[in-house]
């Protein structure tokens, strides 16, 4: 007598597969959002260090004046990220974020009163930073030695506040000058 697979247990190893592809299959639209998140995010943190690179060189600079180093707003307010909210009940974030972060950082360049050495406003290609909208926050109490800079950037504006926070501090290292000490 031959020995031979039942048609029962042939449709069993065909179905457990099935089970077996359809899994490996569903794992593919996971990994298709997941690859275009992580380069989202691999742009996200160039456009962080293309602006927040030239703004923490400003503001360590060592000929940037205590009195002038002690005056830095916070921008884009005193709100700091409120300032993006359209709604807060809803989350909904302003239509322009991008407006706001070149004025903090405009703001922020033009208090330190360096000349033409850096530039005034957000120099950041449209390779770096895509279709991404930005903002950024710059927080400073007077008299204190350190500036606090945070910035996030997402591809959709309503996806602002789900975007990592990429954050650093900028410490006073200019000169005391006769508009105040230390």
């Amino acid at each position: 007598m031959k020995k031979a697979f039942t048609l029962i247990e042939v449709n069993l190893a065909i179905m457990i597969m099935a089970v077996g592809v359809l899994g490996i299959i569903s794992l593919y639209a996971f990994g298709f959002r997941e690859e275009r998140q992580s380069r989202e995010d691999v742009a996200s943190a160039a456009y962080a260090d293309a602006v927040m690179g030239p703004l923490v060189t400003a503001l360590t600079a060592t000929n940037v004046k205590w009195s002038a180093f002690r005056r830095i707003p916070d921008s884009p307010g005193s709100l700091g990220w409120g300032h993006y909210l359209e709604n807060r009940t809803t989350g909904k974030v302003v239509s322009n974020p991008e407006s706001l972060a070149q004025s903090a950082y405009t703001r922020t360049i033009s208090a330190l009163s360096l000349g033409e050495g850096f530039p005034s406003g957000m120099q950041v290609s449209k390779q770096k930073a895509g279709n991404l909208k930005a903002a950024l926050v710059v927080m400073h109490d007077e008299d204190s030695a350190v500036v606090r800079i945070s910035f996030r950037a997402a591809a959709k504006e309503n996806l602002l506040f789900a975007a990592p926070l990429y954050y650093t501090e900028a410490r006073f290292q200019g000169v005391i000058d006769e508009g105040g000490g230390q």
